[in-house]
């Protein structure tokens, strides 16, 4: 399961978590040390650029989490998903 990424694709645009395959498999390349490879993914699509653009931070800091409860806390700084903490699922 990948982290949370801002979507740069039309059809999802800025919505966290509604990744095109090819976001989300540039998104695992990247997290897995393979940026120049996740560039070139990336840059077959007009918005491709924009995707690492758009998450530039979060793939940076995710990349050197060094555990998977480390990288999960680390999406709560970027997006604002604190309902999700509780795991009472109430988003108000």
């Amino acid at each position: 399961m990948l982290p949370l990424f801002l979507a740069a694709n039309p059809v999802n645009w800025g919505k966290p978590g509604k990744l095109s395959t090819v976001e989300a498999l540039a998104a695992a390349t990247y997290l897995t040390g393979n940026k120049e490879q996740a560039i070139s993914l990336l840059s077959a699509f007009r918005w491709g650029q924009r995707f690492i653009e758009l998450n530039f931070e979060p793939l940076e800091e995710y990349s050197s989490a060094k555990t998977s409860k480390e990288l999960v806390n680390l999406q709560f700084e970027f997006f604002e998903i604190d309902h999700l903490r509780s795991g009472d699922g109430n988003e108000s």
